[in-house]
């Protein structure tokens, strides 16, 4: 008698599973932090301002809205002389003329400098890119 093989139909449901649970680990595990700069705090005790990246339509302001966007600060918060990345508190020094200097948990920082035009954040890497007071919604 000839042997016979049987080929399983590989379950798709469990297959599916398995993988969204090893994808939803790897996302996971990029969340987290100590109490160092850059860690979540406590919501301020009052609001402050709204600030976002201006959709820039000149190529020269792209590579600066990609610094924003990675490092949190295409959206943040401003406070006086605290600046919000979400739920994150950067670390912040005052400057000259009202501007704020950012300092990241990379050790990269950022001078947010007003304008007329609303304001300015350049990035210690070069790189640059316009930002407004969001208008209220």
């Amino acid at each position: 008698m000839a042997k016979r093989s049987v080929r399983l139909k590989p379950d798709t449901t469990s297959d599916w599973c398995f993988r969204a649970m090893t994808a939803s680990t790897v996302l996971l595990a990029g969340c987290g932090g100590g109490g160092e700069p850059g860690s979540a705090t406590a919501p301020p005790a009052r609001a402050g301002q709204v600030w976002e990246v201006q959709a820039a339509e000149e190529r020269a302001y792209i590579p600066g809205s990609i610094i924003a966007f990675v490092n949190g600060v295409h959206v943040m918060v401003v406070d006086d002389d605290r600046v919000y990345a979400g739920m994150t508190a950067l670390e912040t020094k005052s400057g000259s003329d009202g501007a704020k200097t950012i300092t990241f948990a990379s050790g990269l920082t950022a001078d947010l400098v007003p304008s007329a035009q609303g304001g300015e954040m350049r990035f210690s890497s070069g790189e640059r890119v316009p930002v407004r007071t969001r208008a209220s919604e």
